[in-house]
């Protein structure tokens, strides 16, 4: 079921890059818990959906970028690039994180970043 997890993750920032948020949340669990370093934690795919659109209100020209991904059997590694401007303040970002999404039963139950890679790994079970 691995390749299955790494197909439905890598379709979901696909389709969350063109702001198709359904087919984005597709894979998503009911009771999904999404988090990222610099909010709560959004419970739920609707929950997940209001963040992306909050985002895409708040940035302009956010790109994402996948550069790694590691397939773990029920977890799956990215490393995305994440690039854009504040919309109020014209900010630049580029960052880098790691996310580690954990699937159960071919859905996405928990998705965490991480700012290093060797946290991420050993969140996934795995070593450099």
């Amino acid at each position: 079921m691995s390749q299955e997890n790494v197909d439905a993750t890598r379709t979901s920032i696909e389709a969350y890059r063109r702001g198709d948020y359904a087919r984005a949340s597709a894979h998503l669990a009911p009771d999904v818990v999404w988090t990222v370093g610099q909010e709560l934690p959004a419970h739920g795919p609707a929950a997940v959906r209001a963040v992306w659109e909050r985002w895409d209100g708040e940035w302009d020209e956010l790109e994402t970028v996948i550069e790694e991904v590691i397939d773990a059997g029920d977890k799956v590694l990215m490393a995305v690039s994440y690039r854009g401007r504040g919309r109020a303040s014209g900010v630049e970002v580029n960052d880098r994180l790691f996310e580690v999404h954990t699937f159960c039963d071919g859905q996405c139950v928990r998705k965490v970043d991480f700012r290093e890679r060797a946290e991420a790994l050993a969140a996934a079970g795995l070593s450099e």
